[in-house]
């Protein structure tokens, strides 16, 4: 059986073998054929003018049963539950901005009340002129342990 955080070191370690050292990997050489395991916990977004918006284009099946609705082909900050300079924004332009990976998990906000984020990533890729043009986030959830309050 697969602990919850290893999702997140395969997504890393696949991340870092398709780039070149210069940071982003090119979105042309993401294929989601190589990553099967992951798919259930992705969700792929467009960059929209360098960061200011993000388009939700993919959503994993484990991420999409915990969400208020299917989000495909909307922005995040169109999401009444989204603050526009709150903890997912900041951490999604930050992965734009540095062109690298961020760690740092947002608190779950959706309709179940049992569920909470284990871990998250956020993966940026390029262009071939080296904008950041797309985020994968593999997201982990978990359920809360009753009685505990905590994760």
């Amino acid at each position: 059986m697969t602990r919850l955080h290893d999702f997140i070191g395969e997504a890393i370690a696949y991340w870092e073998g398709l780039s070149d050292g210069s940071g982003a990997p090119q979105r042309a050489a993401f294929d989601p054929v190589d990553i099967p395991r992951l798919l259930p916990y992705i969700v792929f977004f467009d960059v929209l003018d360098g960061g200011c918006d993000f388009r939700f284009r993919v959503i994993g099946e484990k991420v999409r049963s915990v969400f208020f609705e299917n989000y495909t082909g909307r922005t995040l900050l169109s999401l009444a539950h989204v603050e526009p300079d709150g903890p997912l924004v900041r951490t999604f332009r930050k992965a734009v901005a540095s062109r690298a990976p961020v760690r740092e998990p947002v608190e779950y906000v959706g309709p179940d009340s049992e569920v909470v984020k284990h871990d998250e990533v956020v993966l940026p890729f390029a262009n071939k002129a080296g904008a950041v043009t797309h985020l994968a986030v593999i997201v982990v959830l978990a359920q809360r342990r009753s009685g505990t309050g905590r994760n």
